[in-house]
């Protein structure tokens, strides 16, 4: 019998082998970039958003301080949401104190109130509204002032807002959602012949209340580091009148 050769070739094996590297090269930098890249571009996309919220909140403040003020009987200000969470916490339901102390001849007087906030909270930072200001704090520390409270010292007098916030919404997700703020009432408190104020903030906040505004922009001194109180001395006394407002603030 005639015996049938077949030609002998390895071409075929030896596309097999590059396809199979070149398949592999793939799969390996995907995986690379699924591993180093994804980190890298969601804390980008974070910043970006947490920048955003920012300048965000500096126009909820400023139309949140026109109630405060007297200025308008109430305020709708819409925010953009990244995801997260946006709650309002009523002066019940947070922890955050001011005491103010006014030194005078006659005798001190003092003060202490409830505050409250209203803040966002991303992976990597909180920001919130509290007491005319706003300010974010970042988990990996440190807190900054993004808009100035509205605590104002001029022609020998002196004006220290006290707002208290009630209200319990939250929402969380993406999309558009507004904040809502009334003045419930309001309530002027004032005292002559001050020769000196002591403030101490005990919130969230704290740093940047001591450090950020009445220490680096109104030049208030350190009293006691442990125990977070500012002070401002004047050279002749001054009139103060601590302004106190109850808002009713919602999240729709």
């Amino acid at each position: 019998k005639e015996i049938i050769k077949f030609p002998c070739s390895e071409d075929a094996v030896s596309e097999v082998v590059d396809f199979v590297t070149i398949l592999g090269i793939l799969v390996l930098s995907m995986g690379v970039i699924a591993v180093a890249g994804y980190p890298v571009v969601k804390s980008a996309q974070e910043t970006n958003h947490i920048e955003n919220t920012m300048q965000s909140f500096v126009v909820l403040t400023e139309n949140i301080n026109k109630v405060v003020l007297g200025r308008a009987p109430s305020q709708n200000v819409e925010l953009k949401m990244y995801g997260g969470g946006i709650s309002v916490l009523s002066s019940s339901a947070r922890t955050s104190t001011i005491n103010i102390t006014l030194i005078r001849d006659e005798g001190n007087v003092s003060f202490e109130y409830d505050l409250g906030a209203i803040e966002i909270r991303f992976d990597t930072a909180i920001i919130g509204y509290e007491n005319t200001g706003a300010w974010i704090n970042y988990t990996s520390g440190g807190t900054v002032m993004i808009s100035k409270p509205e605590l104002v010292i001029e022609n020998h007098s002196v004006y220290i807002p006290v707002i208290t916030v009630s209200g319990s919404s939250s929402v969380g997700g993406h999309g558009l959602v507004r904040v809502i703020a009334e003045e419930r009432w309001s309530d002027l408190n004032h005292t002559s012949n001050v020769t000196s104020i002591r403030i101490m903030v005990n919130s969230s906040y704290t740093e940047g209340w001591q450090q950020r505004f009445l220490n680096e922009t109104n030049s208030w001194s350190v009293l006691f580091p442990n125990m977070l109180i500012m002070g401002k001395s004047f050279d002749q006394p001054v009139d103060v009148y601590i302004q106190r407002k109850l808002i009713s603030v919602r999240i729709v």
